[in-house]
């Protein structure tokens, strides 16, 4: 991987820049006293908890100014630990509280301040792109990646933004300005997060407060999953899942990263504290109950052992080891709790139902075979330039159950991401898609082949990463989570920054190990 690097400041420019930086102060001051007015405005509303995040909004930018690398670690935790929407388990008191904190929707609708449709998240993110830029243009730093990921990621943004133009100005007034603009966020968010991230991940201590921001995250949703799963299994009927949809993700993620840690020998107490909290991590995602995430799960696993099998030349024998036993222990452990119901039983059903579904399953299959024949037709009727964002789903060439009261953006964003791509994108944005995830998938199978132990191991957790990505985008409206752009940018945009230390690291003395 290359950069395109602008020459080091001459002694004339340091004056230029510091002429530079009082007025990006002052403009600094003038935004945060308007934000300041603003929230003193929405005080009015009766919400006691304003002061606290006003205080948090004036000091995060100072924060990010000072640390950019705090950036990347303030999005990584929001996406792990912030549910998108508020979901319910239909017991009250029993609900995450952190699906209450409006990170990811709108200040009108959040905070209902009217006529603003931009959420905490697209300022942090706006906020943060301009802290990078000017700090880059007054120290003549500037750099921008040239890779395949980014230039793949980069013609995804563009088709996504024509896709947004298009379903505005051409559906004939049929667009929903609203929907169109949550549609476009997530690749806005992936590209947005890839950047910035690497730019200011330049040292092997900001790379370690990465994955402690992770392990920290996800060990506390699954410590949340947890106290819902055992306040409500004995419950009849039980909730059909206690947590949101993309910690099956997230979940089997610090499973493998877990993994990774101590197959690469990653001492210390990062592994000691992902270790401590995986039975946490494996008891919140059996009881969330949701079928793609042993799927995503298996197929990481998959993933690394592939990976670190190739990596880790002195590791192989404990990997076939590892391996074969659990071969034997799933062969032995599905048999027995194929028909069973308890909490043990939950991976040997999510098999079952793949193979032999019961009447819930069946039906859920049913709808979705349904939702992807309706895609189907209305590809077909525009295959080349796609149908933009913001135009209704046409669910009505096939008979399919109406689960708006259920899910309202159903009518926008289907379960199948990959024909969703396709629809609204054309087929230019179905091929830029897979270009995209190829060039991940190679730049991380690349990187888990260095020699460098920390490189490999976020190469292997990357490429683990867009396995699962594709995934959930293609069973469950994974492309369109914002939590999982946000976090799947952000690890790309470390992968990016790890490649390029250690390509411009010196060499190894004659002799010693790289």
């Amino acid at each position: 991987m290359t950069a395109l690097a602008l020459g080091t400041p001459s002694a004339a420019d340091f004056e230029r820049n510091a002429r530079l930086r009082v007025r990006i102060a002052v403009a600094a001051g003038v935004v945060l006293a308007i934000l300041l007015g603003l929230v003193a405005g929405l005080l009015s509303g009766g919400r006691p908890y304003l002061p606290i995040a006003l205080a948090v909004v004036l000091a995060l930018p100072f924060v990010w100014w000072w640390k950019p690398a705090t950036g990347v670690v303030t999005l990584l935790a929001c996406s792990t630990m912030v549910e998108q929407f508020e979901y319910g388990v239909g017991i009250p008191g029993l609900d995450a509280f952190t699906d209450k904190i409006p990170l990811w929707t709108s200040l009108q609708s959040g905070l209902g301040a009217s006529g603003l449709v931009m959420s905490p998240i697209d300022i942090a993110v706006v906020i943060l792109l301009i802290v990078w830029l000017t700090r880059a243009a007054t120290e003549r730093r500037l750099t921008v990646p040239r890779t395949q990921v980014s230039a793949t990621l980069g013609v995804m943004v563009v088709l996504a933004v024509i896709a947004l133009v298009r379903g505005l100005m051409e559906s004939g007034g049929s667009a929903d300005t609203t929907a169109a603009l949550w549609e476009i966020r997530p690749w806005v968010y992936l590209a947005a997060t890839y950047l910035f991230a690497s730019q200011v991940i330049r040292s092997r201590r900001a790379v370690q407060a990465v994955l402690w921001t992770f392990v920290i995250g996800s060990g506390f949703k699954a410590l949340q999953g947890v106290y819902i799963y055992f306040e409500t299994r004995n419950e009849i009927p039980r909730p059909e899942a206690i947590l949101a949809h993309e910690e099956s993700i997230f979940f089997s993620l610090f499973l493998v990263l877990t993994l990774c840690l101590w197959l690469y020998g990653e001492r210390g107490r990062l592994r000691a504290t992902a270790t401590a909290l995986v039975p946490f991590v494996l008891i919140a995602d059996i009881g969330n109950t949701r079928r793609d995430a042993f799927l995503i799960l298996a197929a990481e696993l998959a993933v690394m052992i592939v990976l670190t099998y190739v990596a880790l030349p002195e590791r192989r024998r404990l990997i076939r080891r590892v391996c074969v036993v659990g071969l034997v222990f799933f062969a032995l452990y599905l048999p027995v709790e194929w028909n069973g119901s308890g909490t043990l039983a939950e991976v040997a059903v999510a098999v079952r139902s793949g193979i032999a579904p019961d009447a819930r399953d069946a039906q859920s299959n049913a709808y979705r075979v349904a939702e992807d024949a309706n895609l189907g037709v209305m590809i077909k009727q525009d295959p080349l330039i796609g149908y933009g964002f913001g135009v209704p789903i046409n669910y009505s060439s096939y008979p399919i159950v109406d689960i708006a009261n259920v899910d309202s953006n159903i009518a926008w964003v289907p379960h199948n991401g990959v024909l969703y791509v396709w629809m609204r994108m054309g087929v230019l944005g179905e091929l830029a898609l897979w270009m995209f995830v190829a060039a991940a998938i190679l730049a991380g199978t690349r990187a888990a082949r260095s020699p460098n132990r920390q490189v490999s191991l976020i190469g292997t957790v990357t490429t683990c990463t867009a396995v699962g990505w594709v995934i959930m985008g293609y069973t469950d409206m994974g492309f369109w989570w914002f939590r999982i752009a946000v976090a799947f940018g952000c690890l790309l945009g470390v992968l990016h920054a790890v490649t390029v230390m250690e390509q411009s690291s010196p060499a190894p003395p004659a002799g010693r190990p790289a």
